[in-house]
C-alpha cells in the first residue's frame, strides 16, 4: 500500500477530495468520515457538499490517502464493492473486530497491513470473502 500512497500523493487536493468521497460513499463510510480524517462533524459535511478541498498540511490529508489506498486495495484483493462492503462489517478474527469499527483508531494500520499482506498472498481471506474466479 506504500506505493499506492505515493502515486496518490501526487494528485492535487480537488481530486483526492472527490477520489476521497466516492470510496466513502462506495463503501458506506459516510457516518465514519469524521473520525477517519479526524475532521469534526461540519468540516466533513463541508467536504462533502463541496464547499472545501482537502488541505495537504493537514492531518485529513494522510486520512484520505488512506481511506482512498484501503478502497483500492480491499475492491482489487474482493473483487467488487459489494465483497468489500460486506467484509468491512464482518468481524474479522484475525483483526479481532470487524475492520470498520478498526479504521479511524490506531487499530486501522493492522486493517492496511492485513490487506496488504492478502495482497501478496501471505494471508488467505476467509472463504466467504474471497473473489470467485
Amino acid at each position: 500500500m506504500a506505493a499506492d500512497r505515493q502515486d496518490l500523493s501526487q494528485l492535487s487536493p480537488a481530486l483526492l477530495t472527490k477520489a476521497m468521497l466516492r470510496a466513502v460513499d462506495q463503501l458506506n463510510l459516510k457516518a465514519e468520515l469524521p473520525s477517519l480524517l479526524q475532521l469534526p462533524a461540519d468540516e466533513t459535511a463541508r467536504l462533502q457538499a463541496g464547499e472545501r478541498v482537502l488541505d495537504p498540511q493537514r492531518p485529513e490529508w494522510q486520512g484520505a490517502l488512506q481511506l482512498v489506498g484501503l478502497f483500492r486495495t480491499i475492491v482489487e484483493v474482493l473483487g467488487s464493492v459489494e465483497r468489500a462492503k460486506d467484509w468491512l462489517g464482518t468481524s474479522n478474527e484475525t483483526l479481532g473486530g470487524r475492520p470498520v469499527d478498526l479504521l479511524g483508531t490506531p487499530g486501522a494500520e493492522r486493517v492496511h497491513r492485513y490487506l496488504s499482506a492478502v495482497r501478496k498472498h501471505e494471508l488467505r481471506m476467509p472463504p466467504a470473502s474471497r473473489r470467485e474466479h
